[in-house]
């Protein structure tokens, strides 16, 4: 009998240390881009119907808008955390947690986290362009790829992460056109008596969901983010500033990136 109560004490106990499998779930950010309280539609490049209106009442479109969201990290009243897995190949299927949004193409604007513990999410925090991990590890497939559509300038200013097309009639080009692109990775101290050319214009951006979002077996909530290219835009006048090419000119649309982003909603 003593050996009886001692076997099933032991089935017992190793039974007790088994871990069981982690419940995840799935969570889905969607970004919706918008011109102020316009929802953002874009126009061939070179058109003169000009949609939009900037902070100084000059008349603009837009022909392309497209940034990268990277690091998405999700986190709860409760101490959950999930962060979206990262990871650079030379092979595009390898590729992780580098996302290029772009209004050009609707299935881009929504991401699907896979692999999200179960529990409360009251907080997103993502990056908005490619920080050094993304740059210095050499030949990059999928959207980082230059051959597959990715905007990279050189090793020293990186990516563009976060490019602006279109037209105005304000505009000091010649054709009315205007173009701002956001890249830079690092800062580079000049050298005596010379202007700073390179900077870090990569942004974190940390929003509050609103609401405690709950990932189950039956739930999977959807996050409604909006992106707001006037902010980016912030007090541009197209006919001084219609071509920004540089981390040095695009710091200042760099710091409108950071209030660029709001959730409007989750479902």
């Amino acid at each position: 009998m003593l050996l009886v109560s001692i076997f099933t004490l032991t089935m017992s106990c190793g039974e007790d240390d088994t871990p069981q499998a982690e419940r995840l779930g799935e969570f889905v950010v969607e970004f919706d881009n918008i011109v102020g309280t316009k929802q953002m539609s874009l126009k061939t490049a070179g058109s003169t119907d000009y949609n939009f209106e900037n902070n100084q009442g000059q008349t603009f479109n837009l022909s392309t808008f497209r940034y990268y969201i990277s690091k998405i990290k999700l986190s709860g009243p409760n101490g959950e955390v999930y962060e979206d897995e990262m990871k650079v190949d030379a092979n595009a299927a390898n590729v992780k947690g580098y996302y290029l949004i772009q209004e050009s193409e609707p299935s881009s604007s929504e991401i699907s986290l896979k692999n999200v513990p179960y529990g409360e999410y009251d907080k997103i925090t993502f990056t908005v362009g490619i920080e050094e991990d993304g740059v210095v590890e050499g030949a990059a497939g999928g959207v980082l790829d230059p051959a597959e559509g990715a905007w990279f300038w050189n090793w020293n200013s990186g990516y563009v992460g976060f490019g602006i097309e279109g037209a105005s009639s304000a505009s000091g080009d010649a054709n009315k056109g205007f173009s701002i692109h956001i890249g830079g990775w690092k800062d580079i101290a000049p050298a005596a008596g010379e202007t700073q050319r390179f900077f870090n214009n990569v942004k974190t951006i940390t929003l509050n969901l609103g609401v405690n979002a709950k990932v189950s077996a039956t739930q999977k909530p959807q996050a409604h983010i909006v992106t707001d290219a006037l902010k980016v835009l912030g007090d541009i006048n197209f006919q001084d500033t219609y071509g920004v090419h540089s981390p040095l000119a695009g710091k200042p649309f760099a710091e409108n990136i950071t209030t660029a982003f709001a959730v409007d909603h989750v479902h």
